[in-house]
């Protein structure tokens, strides 16, 4: 059970920032399954009554991290974009690609895709998050005739790419974010000239 509320306060957002904090270094540490509520609170320095206060159980605070951090994956990989402008991947450099910016600030809750004891589900996320975005705002011209817009293609392109993150990942990040961004943006450019982001709508 997710709780969702726009009038929580600014001391309600930092309270359950360090409560999730201390839940993603406790299943770094010992895995999802291990981690309990009085682990979470001790960690972070709150009472039973606290934790409570915003959450039903570990699983809800699990399930609204994973929610949250999902919607930043789709918004990091396109903020940096106007809307129907056409962006010319020639003139991309490693600061265009936002999204392993974001991965390299949250490397505590990205090493969680290492866990074998981890958050249930949030293995597909990277993948089917990326695949979302392109799905839903990417309008991609091809260096060939060959159509590059389709489902399957978008598919293919979600997984490659969350391949080569998930890789980097388990390197312990061996590259700086700027040189993962340029080595996404190099792949990018052998099959695609220039994209577009627009609105789901005018994709229908």
């Amino acid at each position: 059970m997710i709780e969702h509320s726009s009038k929580i306060s600014k001391q309600g957002e930092r309270t359950k920032s360090h409560l999730k904090q201390a839940f993603i270094a406790l299943v770094n540490e010992k895995g999802y399954s291990h981690v309990t509520v009085t682990d979470m609170i001790k960690l972070a320095k709150y009472n039973r009554t606290t934790f409570y206060l915003y959450y039903h159980d570990k699983q809800c605070l699990a399930e609204e991290l994973q929610f949250e951090m999902f919607a930043r994956i789709k918004e990091k990989s396109i903020s940096k974009y106007e809307k129907d402008k056409t962006i010319n991947i020639t003139d991309m450099g490693p600061t265009s690609f936002e999204l392993t910016h974001f991965i390299f600030d949250n490397q505590a809750f990205f090493n969680l895709y290492l866990k074998n004891d981890t958050i249930p589900g949030l293995y597909k996320d990277l993948p089917l998050a990326i695949y979302e975005v392109l799905e839903e705002s990417f309008i991609l011209s091809p260096v060939n005739k060959k159509d590059i817009n389709h489902a399957a293609h978008k598919l293919y392109m979600a997984h490659g790419t969350a391949g080569l993150i998930m890789n980097w990942i388990k390197t312990g990040y061996s590259l700086s974010a700027d040189e993962m961004s340029q080595q996404l943006i190099n792949i990018l450019q052998s099959f695609a000239k220039e994209f577009s982001i627009v609105s789901k709508r005018s994709l229908k």
